[in-house]
């Protein structure tokens, strides 16, 4: 009985050791196939310029696998979150996680809190800037506000989708400035730049780096950016906190199911950090307006803890939206 007791413990441990050998193993050639970045917002728009510029250096640092950016921009993003939720916890299925879904899972009853999946890391903070066509009447941000002022919901100002984060950013920007305007949501921030310049509305609450490309091609012009910071690669970011004293920045990251091997979600925040300091990632990030930012995994699980707490509390008071 000693012996075949004995026969058992060896086979055992050694089933043990070749698993953990061949998990080891699978870690150091994870990813053996494409990885998939879904991404609930229209082509064009900030989340998937940043992204498609993660994509652009992703395979160096990702045993030569590419990075797949998967669009799906409607509703603010919730039927690709939700799509999402079914991926295998295997690390190939990737989200672009931003304030704007966090906000949304408290303005309506979605299947989906703020917290739901697990962090890997943040990519990229930017700040909200109001932007124009060329040849709009206003050429500062105070005579935008005096006539917004004259005439409360006379101008029509587009955001990337209803409860978004620069739906968001425009409502505390009524309320910074005492202001009242005619929301109008796109599917996306590139959606919205295309209906500003085609005149389905005044103005845009937009976010980097949504419209930059316009601005430097002359057709559209950014009245004043909304952060505590002058940022070189943004025309008129001189024009900031003087009127109304309002910063409004906003983060991108990324996320995984629930139940993703920490092992594995670790060998991703390792990839897409070197993606995000990798000097061609810098430079069409500052080129865009935004700016590169590291985040650990657990950092980024507090910063999305902290804000999912403070837009509730937003909602909650400005009773928007129709979850609460």
């Amino acid at each position: 009985m000693r012996k075949v007791l004995l026969v058992l413990m060896v086979m055992v441990a050694a089933t043990s050791l070749v698993f953990a050998q061949g998990t080891t193993e699978s870690i150091d050639k994870f990813p053996s196939k494409p990885v998939t970045a879904v991404v609930g917002w229209a082509a064009g728009g900030g989340a998937d310029i940043v992204f498609r510029a993660i994509a652009e250096v992703f395979p160096k640092y990702a045993n030569g696998q590419p990075l797949v950016i998967q669009n799906q921009g409607a509703a603010a993003g919730v039927p690709a979150i939700t799509e999402f939720m079914k991926a295998t916890p295997d690390g190939y299925t990737t989200l672009h996680w931003n304030v704007a879904h966090v906000i949304k899972t408290h303005m309506n009853k979605v299947p989906f809190t703020g917290t739901e999946f697990d962090p890997v890391l943040q990519v990229v903070a930017s700040y909200n800037y109001l932007v124009v066509n060329a040849n709009a009447k206003w050429n500062t941000l105070e005579e935008f506000i005096a006539d917004a002022k004259s005439r409360p919901e006379g101008i029509s100002m587009g955001n990337a989708g209803a409860g978004g984060g620069n739906h968001m950013a425009a409502l505390l920007f009524e309320e910074a400035s005492g202001t009242k305007y005619i929301h109008v949501p796109f599917s996306g921030g590139g959606p919205a730049i295309t209906g500003l310049m085609s005149g389905q509305c005044d103005a845009v609450m937009a976010n980097a780096p949504e419209g930059i490309a316009n601005v430097q091609a002359g057709q559209l012009k950014i009245l004043a950016v909304f952060s505590d910071k002058k940022l070189d690669s943004i025309p008129a970011s001189t024009a900031i906190a003087q009127n109304v004293n309002l910063v409004l920045e906003q983060w991108r990251g990324v996320v995984v199911p629930k139940g993703t091997p920490p092992a594995i979600i670790a060998k991703l925040e390792n990839i897409f950090r070197q993606c995000i300091e990798d000097p061609i990632y810098i430079k069409k990030m500052q080129e865009l307006g935004s700016i590169p930012v590291y985040k650990s995994g657990a950092d980024f699980g507090k910063l999305v803890a902290s804000d999912d707490a403070r837009y509730e509390k937003i909602v909650r008071d400005g009773k928007f939206g129709d979850r609460y």
